[in-house]
């Protein structure tokens, strides 16, 4: 049933491409075969507000296959900035031009570089991305859906945004997300290594992601995230320039001039500089080199303007502010980054409230984070961490209980509570990490059985600073033998801060079947528990995993039993006999069974958060005593 739209899409987006390549056989380029040691030019760059200065080049000679059906036009560049800055992060896509033609973009510089040299990306390479088409079945699978404006030139495309059944792109395996975000960089090798590598090496010139309202801490996670992609966060400005501009004309892209891509948008803003290469209709080329190199990609994208250049014997970089929201980069490849100006890229609104924060100047933050699984979870992270660290930056005793509440189109809002304690303050990153918000976010992106799309994040954090925290010191048992079909007392030592060790007796029942075994009891906080899950046959099974468990208030007490369960395809059999198993499995490999240790548990509610574990091992007797 979708077929018709389907089709409709492609048409409409080869249209828009068709008119994009019409209009680049009328720019004037020159082709690297052209272009000679020796022969001088000049590049558009923007040093300061909103207008593109020019700047003097000279080109050294050519780098033949620099990359993969890819040369390298090395340049020599004279500006007074450029003297004293040698290559700047932000100036990547800077159009550089002989004889009033195009070459490329500027785009690579050498590392610990002490001369104004850089490499450009011819624009052949960069204007055969430009008239790529969008391929809609793998927008979904990316976590993106950019949505068409009305306008005479879209209009066709704007009937892929109803494309929700399409048979989406399906992986093999579910990865965490922040792994999956480290891996793609390594296979491409972008940053990966260059930040720790002492040898000279010519990379893309970094790409500045300019921060604002982001704690410290927010920052440096972000930063070992993302700088294995060249993309550099950076504490200096980034934030919105749109109330001072208010009555600014609407915004657009010229050649020259810089280009932002949103991450993060809101009360805390991460925007991505560079600069445009050449605008070409409804589309434009960027960067010249590539963003993650992730492909088809749906990122917003926004105008700016540059407030200074600071030079650094590290890195000289752009300062800039965003001025307002425009279109969306729809391709992130090898040679450049394509945006189409009449696309409006999906974010996720994330909202952070914060409660029992005494004084606090604010107390609740309202933030959008790109919608893309490689992304969003990182992004959110970070968001999460500056709201914390902006209310509370005591570095002091924390107890806190966080609900989170994750809508997902068509399955409803998946809500988790977690609890725990801290004694680094609100915003420890070791603490926010164990939110189960995170898991909600990789089950969503890496499940295998639908596409999926988050369309909000909500997140209440009641703090109280006290350590209201009960440590789980011992455990043990009257008797090492027990007898099979009773109850046995296991008495855990409880010590509450500030106050003397108690005993709690709780009984505990020994099953007829595991007369003759040994059992281990391990008492923990309920959160520490680890829970088998049948296996996943959708998103609703996986997202029923993630709010599955106890509270981190409980007191759990597990016995391990000799008799094994077997996870099915949405069945969980608990506590089966070795004849069972084999009974039980399906003649389908596909669908077969997986043994596990089966538990019998008892929990506790305890109303404080607990930590710590014990463990203790019990006797079954073969027979009861008479």
């Amino acid at each position: 049933m979708h077929r018709a739209s389907l089709l409709l899409f492609f048409v409409g987006s080869l249209l828009v491409s068709m008119v994009a390549f019409g209009q680049l056989q009328q720019l004037g380029t020159m082709p690297v075969s052209a272009i000679k040691a020796g022969m001088k030019g000049y590049g558009l760059s923007v040093f300061r507000g909103e207008q593109p200065e020019r700047f003097e080049v000279e080109v050294i000679d050519t780098l033949h296959n620099f990359r993969p059906d890819q040369d390298l036009v090395l340049i020599r560049t004279h500006h007074p900035v450029l003297e004293q800055a040698i290559t700047v992060a932000g100036m990547s896509g800077s159009p550089i031009y002989i004889d009033g033609k195009l070459i490329g973009a500027y785009a690579y510089g050498w590392t610990f570089g002490k001369e104004p040299v850089a490499g450009v990306t011819p624009i052949a390479n960069m204007l055969a991305e430009i008239s790529r088409p969008i391929d809609p079945r793998i927008w979904k699978s990316l976590g993106t859906l950019p949505v068409a404006a009305a306008s005479p030139k879209t209009k066709a495309s704007a009937d892929h945004a109803r494309l929700a059944g399409l048979p989406p792109y399906l992986g093999n395996q579910r990865a965490d997300a922040f792994w999956a975000l480290r891996a793609h960089a390594e296979r491409l090798g972008l940053g990966d290594d260059a930040a720790r590598d002492n040898r000279p090496r010519l990379v893309p010139t970094a790409t500045p992601l300019l921060v604002s309202g982001m704690s410290d801490g927010a920052v440096s996670m972000l930063a070992k995230e993302l700088e294995r992609f060249g993309l550099v966060p950076l504490q200096a400005g980034g934030g919105s320039a749109a109330a001072a501009n208010a009555s600014a004309a609407p915004p657009r892209f010229i050649d020259g001039g810089s280009i932002g891509v949103q991450l993060i948008r809101g009360d805390v803003h991460a925007s991505a500089i560079g600069t445009v290469t050449h605008v070409a209709g409804d589309r434009l080329v960027a960067f010249g080199h590539p963003m993650m190199n992730a492909g088809q990609v749906g990122l917003a994208t926004c105008t700016a303007r540059v407030v200074h250049v600071l030079s650094s014997e590290m890195r000289s970089f752009k300062i800039a502010e965003v001025l307002a929201p425009h279109g969306t980069l729809i391709h992130d490849r090898q040679s450049a980054i394509v945006v189409d100006e009449h696309m409006q890229a999906d974010m996720v609104p994330v909202t952070v409230r914060v409660h029992g924060v005494p004084n606090a100047p604010r107390t609740e933050w309202h933030m959008e984070v790109a919608n893309q699984r490689m992304l969003t979870p990182s992004l959110t992270f970070g968001a999460i961490a500056s709201a914390l660290g902006a209310t509370s930056a005591d570095a002091a005793d924390i107890v806190f209980k966080m609900k989170s509440r994750v809508s997902v189109q068509g399955h409803g809002v998946v809500e988790t509570d977690d609890y725990g304690f801290t004694p680094a303050g609100a915003s420890d990153p070791s603490a926010i990490s164990r939110l189960r918000l995170f898991s909600v976010l990789a089950a969503v992106y890496g499940n295998p059985f639908e596409d999926a799309r988050i369309t909000n994040i909500e997140l209440d954090i009641d703090v109280s600073f006290e350590r209201d925290v009960v440590t789980i010191v011992d455990a043990m048992v009257q008797s090492e033998e027990v007898d099979p079909g009773k109850d046995t007392n296991v008495y855990v030592t409880l010590r509450r801060f500030d106050q003397a060790s108690e005993v709690r007796i709780v009984p505990v029942h020994m099953p007829k079947s595991a007369a003759g075994e040994t059992v281990e009891i391990s008492v923990e906080a309920g959160d520490d528990v680890k829970l088998d899950q049948p296996k996943p046959d959708s998103l609703n099974d996986l997202l029923d995993a993630v709010r599955a468990g106890f509270a981190g208030t409980s007191l759990v007490l597990s016995s391990k039993l000799p008799a094994q369960g077997v996870k099915l395809r949405g069945q969980l059999v608990n506590a089966l006999p070795g004849s069972a198993l084999d009974t039980l499995q399906p003649v389908n490999e596909a669908d077969k069974g997986t043994a596990f240790a089966s538990y019998d548990r008892k929990e506790l509610a305890f109303g404080h958060v607990l930590t710590g574990s014990a463990k203790v091992k019990v006797n079954v007797r073969q027979e009861p005593l008479r």
